[in-house]
């Protein structure tokens, strides 16, 4: 398994749109040959959840043990987001910083360097762009619990609609009042409603520079 401590983000990584998932469709319990499905969860890059899920998916698909693997998921909830008058309805992570899925798990009838099934899932899951470690442990993870699995995706707190106020649009001049860019001017170039926060291009060393900004450490000029 890679080393889990901090690397570049890949190109992957970028974020992009939703995609729809499984978690509303009742997961399977054994595989088509009958191994159970135990539910695992790996580390990612907050704000990247969903494009994981996505790489994770589609490398399963590609790959010649799809059936070794069942639900991929990132447990989320309905946000309102309000902005001049409009209401957007909006989906984000609630559970930020992981992807949970599920795949076959150790065989302690084996030795583990015989147990080929799952050294084929960890592997091709700790080789999926945005993965950075397993929940659990390294190159031997163990699964989570059931019933916290069950708790964390299937409770209605989870569909919970919550209205968040986003008083800034892009291209509006903007003033860092908080943390390690205080004082700052910049420009708002994205506005990243489901999780309260702004990208702003501000000047560093004479070079324009991307940051994230929560909302609630700005100001406009």
């Amino acid at each position: 398994m890679k080393d889990e401590t901090k690397r570049p983000i890949e190109e992957e990584m970028e974020p992009d749109a939703v995609e729809e998932t499984d978690e509303d469709t009742a997961p399977p319990t054994h595989t088509s040959g009958g191994k159970k499905l135990y539910w695992y969860a790996v580390y990612v890059y907050s704000g990247h959840e969903k494009k994981v899920m996505g790489n994770l998916k589609r490398r399963i698909e590609l790959s010649d043990i799809p059936h070794l693997f069942g639900h991929v998921v990132v447990p989320s909830e309905d946000v309102v987001v309000q902005r001049s008058g409009r209401s957007t309805k909006t989906s984000r992570p609630y559970f930020p910083g992981y992807v949970i899925f599920q795949m076959v798990g150790r065989d302690h009838d084996l030795e583990k360097a015989d147990d080929r099934d799952f050294i084929a899932v960890t592997d091709l899951v700790i080789t999926t762009p945005g993965v950075r470690g397993f929940v659990g442990g390294r190159r031997d993870p163990a699964p989570l619990d059931d019933d916290e699995v069950a708790r964390i995706l299937f409770t209605e707190e989870s569909k919970t609609e919550r209205v968040r106020d986003i008083p800034f649009s892009e291209d509006d001049q903007v003033r860092i009042i908080d943390g390690p860019f205080t004082n700052f001017d910049g420009v708002i170039k994205e506005v990243m409603a489901d999780r309260h926060k702004v990208r702003v291009a501000v000047t560093v060393f004479g070079r324009a520079t991307l940051v994230e900004i929560d909302i609630d450490q700005l100001l406009k000029t």
